[in-house]
């Protein structure tokens, strides 16, 4: 596992109290990947709404999520839907 180099799965509770988690999750994924610190703000906002619409599309059902860094790219994965991130800032 390195900055460039890692990749974490979870399944979180499909509730719109725990979208926060995601977001900090996502922070702490930019931040070891070394992003830039507007780049990664910019990045968790863009995580943050799709987690949000994952939730309210899937009320109470559990969401999978996945941050995966590998070939110079950041990429979050919610429901099956994905952001993507170069760390070619």
């Amino acid at each position: 596992m390195s900055p460039e180099s890692f990749k974490f799965t979870l399944t979180l509770p499909g509730d719109p109290r725990l979208v926060g988690v995601v977001r900090d999750l996502c922070s702490h994924a930019t931040g070891y990947a070394e992003l830039p610190a507007s780049a990664g703000a910019s990045f968790c906002d863009q995580v943050l709404t799709l987690a949000e619409a994952a939730v309210a599309a899937r009320p109470d059902t559990p969401c999978p999520l996945v941050f995966d860094c590998s070939d110079r790219q950041l990429r979050v994965t919610i429901a099956g839907q994905t952001v993507v991130q170069p760390l070619d800032v």
